[in-house]
């Protein structure tokens, strides 16, 4: 399954939107920002909500946690000199970064595929593209993107060499 999303700054509380291939807006995410964490809510194209996403940053890592009503998981991203590593907790995912630093892949246990994301190459739309494989998980699949992309890739501080 392909998917789209786009972050959208027009609506007050409005954070991404996610569009199905013929541009058909299928899932919205809005939140709001408290005193040092962060709210967001997947919700279906007629608002009902589906996953919970909570954000807590802190000086080195973020930490989310991801839920709907009957599981949950959560992700911490952890920056380091060179690059943020991102571990699943709670669910035997593994999310490996390419080479250009906004495309990325997430792995079951298995080593099978659950979806990858890949970045417009002109940035000419703004939009990720996510190839979901995996469609029992695909809010889920969706939450992991948003919270990998609620991180800059490139917040990572390249080291100098002299």
């Amino acid at each position: 399954m392909k998917l789209f999303l786009k972050r959208d700054n027009s609506a007050q509380h409005t954070r991404f939107i996610v569009c199905d291939h013929n541009g058909k807006e299928k899932f919205t995410v809005t939140g709001r920002r408290y005193a040092g964490a962060d709210k967001m809510l997947l919700c279906s194209s007629d608002s009902t909500p589906l996953v919970t996403i909570r954000c807590a940053p802190f000086h080195v890592f973020y930490a989310f946690v991801v839920k709907d009503s009957s599981d949950r998981f959560a992700i911490t991203a952890t920056k380091s000199r060179r690059f943020i590593e991102y571990r699943f907790h709670g669910i035997s995912w593994t999310l490996c970064l390419s080479g250009d630093g906004r495309s990325f892949e997430i792995f079951d246990a298995d080593g099978k595929l659950i979806m990858s994301q890949s970045a417009d190459k002109y940035l000419l739309t703004g939009a990720y593209e996510l190839d979901i494989y995996s469609e029992q998980r695909e809010c889920f699949c969706i939450a992991a993107a948003i919270c990998a992309n609620a991180v800059s890739f490139t917040d990572a501080v390249n080291p100098v060499t002299v």
